[in-house]
């Protein structure tokens, strides 16, 4: 548990109130896929939001997701594409849109370093068949508290920054020093404001920690862990901290792991899809 610290709830406070989550993004958190007439509900919800319709229509159209039909409408998307792929969309567009970038930080470096957590959690949910509905979503998202900092407290983070560099340290752990919580804390406590899942908001929230102290290694956090652990590993890095000397873990070069990473084209393969998903989550419609 974190402890009380008046400052995190003043920054969590400021940065809901100045970026309010789109009302689109908070209906559809509540839908569910199974539900009889989610589907439905999430072409409707996302189409009452025009500007919204077409970033989803770019993104569905984009090299991304590479479907060779021209999909022209969100109940196309839906249908062709899945519920889950279209909501996982939808909210990742909307936190994007709120968190467009700050002072420090490169947002377009930011999200694209997300999106690959993102992707590999998805490899992770896809070879053990676990949280298959939360973990894209989980690694995009995990890094929003940075952002926030970027955005709300960038002096804050600079110093942070500076002085994790000059002292060998992980900026979490500069953070606990310089200001007494991590942005990880920041992120997790702004997905609990907005209304994120319980599971979803913990990952944001632990996403720095060592997989092995978690209780639970098999919980959505350790797959947003794992996955970003592998994204450094593989010279991918947020801008903020550089990519890890480690080598990645031999469980992603043992099957079924090893197998949906080549499903998916390998970190390069990869590479080239988080481009086109992150070109048309930040353009503007």
């Amino acid at each position: 548990m974190v402890a009380p610290n008046p400052e995190l709830d003043l920054i969590v406070t400021e940065i809901a109130e100045l970026r309010p989550l789109p009302v689109v993004a908070l209906r559809v958190l509540e839908l569910a896929e199974g539900d009889r007439f989610s589907a439905h509900e999430l072409a409707q919800t996302v189409s009452a939001d025009q500007a919204l319709t077409a970033k989803i229509l770019r993104l569905s159209n984009s090299a991304y997701y590479g479907f060779p039909r021209r999909i022209t409408t969100v109940r196309d998307a839906v249908v062709l594409l899945g519920f889950r792929a279209v909501r996982s969309a939808t909210l990742a567009s909307c936190v994007i849109e709120a968190l467009p970038g700050g002072e420090v930080m490169d947002p377009v470096q930011a999200w694209q370093f997300s999106v690959s957590v993102g992707m590999l959690a998805e490899v992770l949910s896809r070879a053990t068949r676990e949280h298959t509905d939360e973990a894209f979503t989980a690694g995009v998202l995990h890094n929003i508290g940075r952002l926030a900092m970027d955005q709300h407290r960038p002096d804050d983070l600079r110093k942070c920054i500076e002085v994790a560099r000059a002292r060998g340290w992980t900026i979490a752990q500069a953070e606990r020093q310089v200001l007494g919580y991590t942005d990880a804390e920041v992120g997790g406590a702004l997905a609990l404001h907005w209304n994120f899942p319980p599971d979803l908001a913990d990952a944001v929230a632990r996403h720095n920690l060592d997989p092995n102290a978690l209780p639970d290694p098999a919980s959505l956090a350790a797959y947003v862990m794992r996955a970003r652990l592998f994204a450094r590993a593989s010279g991918l890095t947020d801008g903020v901290e550089q990519p890890s000397t480690d080598s990645p873990a031999t469980e992603w070069g043992v099957p079924p792991i090893s197998r949906t990473l080549a499903q998916t084209g390998g970190i390069a393969g990869i590479a080239e899809r988080v481009a086109a998903f992150v070109e048309s989550a930040v353009a503007r419609a």
